[in-house]
């Protein structure tokens, strides 16, 4: 496999644990990845041990648990501790679909890519951009997925990742956050 290939099954692993709720199969696959104690040696980039374990530990939670967990962090019915939306990072009024999500939406209109998905998002969710990463990169079209990376989701993954923290809300939404984070930041090398 080359390097896009692994980066490109990274990208769509992480995607699924956003966007599926727990108890869906197709999360439950991802997660029980993350519950190997050999996982990071698959993974494209290096993790510190002391991240893997904390993932290990943080994924190891009552399924109903982690479900509420999810349904606290992406739905609702609440307001969010950490919208998973970069226009509420980046644009100054705070909203959903604000002008960064229109940037984005011209970029991935300029690269092809249609968000064709059954979730009410908008497309700057963090798991819809994971997925386009992923495409990009099974495609083979690095320079794409940089600039995906580089200006549309490391412009505000800092600072979601930081609401997480202090939202205290799951440990492993946070875990899972630190750990795009570096596999975006390692790409991106």
């Amino acid at each position: 496999m080359s390097r896009l290939s692994y980066y490109a099954a990274a990208f769509n692993l992480l995607g699924i644990c956003y966007l599926f709720p727990p108890d869906d199969d197709t999360n439950k696959t991802a997660l029980n990845f993350f519950k190997t104690g050999d996982f990071a040696a698959q993974w494209p980039c290096k993790i510190e041990n002391r991240l893997c374990e904390r993932l290990i530990d943080s994924v190891s939670i009552d399924t109903e648990q982690l479900k509420t967990q999810w349904q606290n962090l992406f739905v609702g019915p609440n307001a969010l501790p950490a919208p998973p939306w970069g226009s509420v990072y980046l644009d100054p009024e705070g909203l959903l679909q604000g002008d960064s999500t229109l940037a984005l939406s011209e970029f991935l209109k300029r690269e092809r890519l249609k968000v064709n998905t059954p979730f009410p998002e908008p497309v700057d969710h963090i798991g819809l951009m994971l997925f386009q990463a992923a495409i990009l990169a099974s495609e083979n079209r690095e320079e794409a997925v940089n600039e995906l990376l580089s200006l549309h989701l490391t412009t505000w993954l800092p600072h979601y990742l930081n609401k997480l923290k202090m939202s205290g809300y799951s440990q492993f939404y946070s875990t899972l956050t630190e750990l795009v984070t570096i596999t975006v930041n390692a790409f991106r090398k």
